[in-house]
């Protein structure tokens, strides 16, 4: 995300912390009850809901209500066969969210030790065991009645199986989406869930340089979000993905799904092309996506955001890498999202720009610590890059607008003759600098986006599919009135 030539310092910064952390698999766990840090949980809940057996066209039942057995034997919807969903992620209830099933005893589905064995409505929990994942067979979005769909424990993996079809015991030891898992979803306008709001998506990157993520549980304002991009995943020397702790990680992760934010890993970053770049080769790119979508499960994430800046090492391994991605992560409802940018479209073939869930547009770095002094970030580029995207034959609603919290300065830098400078610390040092977007003051010149210019970038924004910023933390708090986040969201809602 931090671009060309001014990547590289910030990468080589951040590289020594970030290899020196593991990303072990934890058993990802949902909240039990919100704490003082993420608030209410604003759980959608969906009564009455009935899943059907593709293959054997028998209903899945809790025996008894609840208590026991999950069984796939009935020809009819009756009281065992109907449920409630509580969507963890809020709103509609779309492909990927993940939920909580419970029989109409108020028991919990759970898949005993995660995964692998038989499946019961005999819980009174909501952690690990209980938490399925909910994907449409195909495509992505909202689900509705008819849609043909698979559960998915969140711990394991494993995907919810009625054995030969239908007629017996109901498993949670299904290695794919496959015939036995297939469930056809009805029961869906009966439900309390409340119909899509047209909400524009906000994406905040937030690196891991600045301190752990469970720190930033309490400081990042997950009500003015829909998707935190944690920056960045890198792969070490066998593909495997690096980005933090899984402890830090489920904490975060948590938290952000109580609000009903979520949550990607952003891969590589800008300068970062080396630990990813070697991984697109044939004989090493299937092992890789393997990688990523393990390691996106495990720790309870919700898609996958590509962050590739390298045009010159990107080509048609680039190209065979994301339709392998694609194809391995939207079966499992997981989206894939990818940070883009003019000067380096040449990298990839329009099949693939145009293939992305949606796609973040880093309008910014027109002039930087390579250049001299000049806007980095108008609103004039702005309009050009999005005009450029749609004229790539991108709909509008996949075009995200990326903005800056930060800036550059030039001159009597502070013992430099330029760098790199984030929005907080340049009103902490100027006062009214949320009202312009150009100081020329004790022989430094800044070049930024203040409160003005980033309402109007979220207006255009709303005409497109959102706004995205780089960085979460280059800002002040939202509860302040010169916060930009806060400037944002009263203007893209």
């Amino acid at each position: 995300m931090i671009q060309r030539r001014q990547s590289e310092r910030f990468f080589r910064a951040a590289c020594a912390a970030l290899f020196l952390t593991s990303a072990c698999a934890p058993e990802a766990t949902a909240p039990e009850a919100p704490d003082e840090a993420t608030g209410t949980t604003p759980q959608a809940v969906i009564a009455g809901v009935s899943f059907k057996t593709v293959l054997g066209g028998r209903y899945v039942g809790a025996q008894n209500n609840g208590g026991g057995a999950v069984i796939a034997t009935a020809t009819a919807v009756q009281a065992w066969e109907k449920f409630t969903l509580d969507d963890i992620n809020g709103g509609a209830l779309e492909s990927g969210d993940s939920v909580f099933i419970t029989a109409g005893t108020g028991q919990y589905f759970q898949a005993a030790n995660g995964g692998g064995s038989t499946l019961n409505a005999a819980s009174a929990n909501r952690q690990g065991w209980e938490t399925f994942r909910i994907v449409k067979k195909s495509g992505s979005g909202a689900i509705a009645n008819g849609d043909i769909v698979g559960l998915q424990t969140v711990t394991t993996g494993h995907w919810v199986s009625a054995e030969n079809g239908g007629g017996g015991t109901v498993f949670a030891y299904g290695g794919a989406l496959g015939d036995w898992e297939q469930l056809t979803i009805s029961g869906l306008s009966g439900g309390t869930t409340p119909p899509p709001t047209g909400r524009k998506r906000v994406v905040g990157y937030l690196p891991n340089w600045y301190g752990s993520y469970a720190s930033w549980v309490g400081k990042v304002d997950f009500d003015k979000l829909t998707h935190v991009n944690l920056a960045f995943a890198l792969g070490d020397a066998n593909g495997q993905l690096q980005l933090a702790p899984a402890s830090d990680l489920a904490t975060f992760v948590n938290a952000a799904h109580a609000k009903g934010v979520k949550v990607f890993p952003s891969l590589c970053g800008g300068g970062g092309d080396d630990k990813i770049a070697p991984f697109y080769q044939p004989a090493r790119v299937d092992a890789f996506v393997d990688h990523i979508i393990n390691y996106v499960v495990s720790n309870n994430m919700d898609g996958i955001d590509v962050d590739v800046e390298a045009p010159d090492r990107m080509g048609s391994v680039y190209d065979t890498f994301i339709a392998k991605l694609i194809a391995k992560a939207r079966p499992r409802g997981l989206p894939v999202t990818a940070a883009v940018s003019q000067w380096m479209q040449h990298g990839m073939s329009d099949t693939t720009l145009r293939s992305f869930d949606f796609i973040t547009v880093m309008s910014y770095d027109n002039t930087g610590t390579w250049t001299g002094a000049g806007e980095h970030s108008s609103y004039a580029q702005a309009q050009t890059a999005l005009t450029f995207y749609s004229n790539k034959g991108v709909a509008k609603d996949k075009i995200v607008l990326g903005v800056p919290f930060y800036g550059y300065c030039w001159g009597n830098c502070g013992g430099s003759s330029s760098k790199y400078v984030l929005y907080k610390d340049i009103l902490a040092s100027y006062s009214n600098a949320s009202t312009t977007d150009w100081l020329n003051v004790n022989g430094a010149q800044y070049s930024y986006n203040g409160l003005a210019t980033m309402r109007s970038k979220a207006t255009l924004a709303k005409q497109y599919g959102g706004i995205m910023i780089w960085e979460l933390a280059g800002d002040v708090s939202s509860s302040s009135e010169q916060s930009l986040l806060r400037a944002i969201d009263s203007s893209i809602r």
